[in-house]
C-alpha cells in the first residue's frame, strides 16, 4: 500500500463527461464558468474530459476543475446557472469551477472512440484510467490551449 493511501492521500484522478453542445459552446466562451451535476465522483478531481453529444458526437475539451462545490455553499453569481445554483433551483448539486479549458484541435469522433478505444459516451461519468490507450492517444493530439 503506498505511503499516500495509508495518510488518507488520494492522487486527483480525471474523469470523461458527456455535456451537450450547447452548454460546450458556453464553457468555450467562458460564459458558462461552473459544470453543474447531480452527483460528485468518491475521488477529487483534477480534469474533467468533456465528451459533446450529438450532433457532434466527439470528444473535444479537457476542462481542469477547482474543488468542487456543493450546495448551499455558494458560487460567484456571474455565469450561466450559477444563479440558479445559488438559489437550490438545480436539481444538481453540485459545481465543478472551470479553472483552464484546453480544446482538442481535431475532435475524436465516437466512430474513433468506439472502433479504436471502445469507447460509449458516459451515462454519468467514467474515470480516464479507465481507458488509457485514449489517454495516451489523446496526449498525442493537437491541443490548443482556449484560456
Amino acid at each position: 500500500m503506498s505511503e499516500q493511501i495509508q495518510m488518507g492521500f488520494v492522487e486527483p484522478r480525471d474523469i470523461f463527461l458527456s455535456i451537450k453542445p450547447k452548454f460546450a459552446d458556453l464553457i468555450a466562451s467562458r460564459e458558462k464558468t461552473y459544470e453543474f451535476r447531480r452527483y460528485k465522483p468518491k475521488d477529487t478531481i483534477k480534469r474533467i474530459w468533456l465528451y459533446v453529444t450529438s450532433p457532434n458526437s466527439e470528444l473535444k475539451y479537457i476542462a481542469e476543475v477547482g474543488n468542487v462545490v456543493e450546495y448551499p455553499t455558494q458560487i460567484p453569481e456571474e455565469g450561466v446557472g450559477n444563479t440558479d445554483f445559488n438559489q437550490g433551483l438545480k436539481i444538481s448539486k453540485f459545481a465543478f469551477p472551470i479553472l483552464h479549458l484546453d480544446e482538442l484541435v481535431e475532435g475524436i469522433p465516437i466512430t474513433i472512440l468506439r472502433s479504436r478505444f471502445n469507447f460509449n459516451s458516459p451515462q454519468s461519468y467514467i474515470y480516464t484510467d479507465t481507458f488509457p490507450e485514449l489517454v495516451k492517444y489523446v496526449k498525442g493530439c493537437e491541443m490548443r490551449r482556449l484560456y
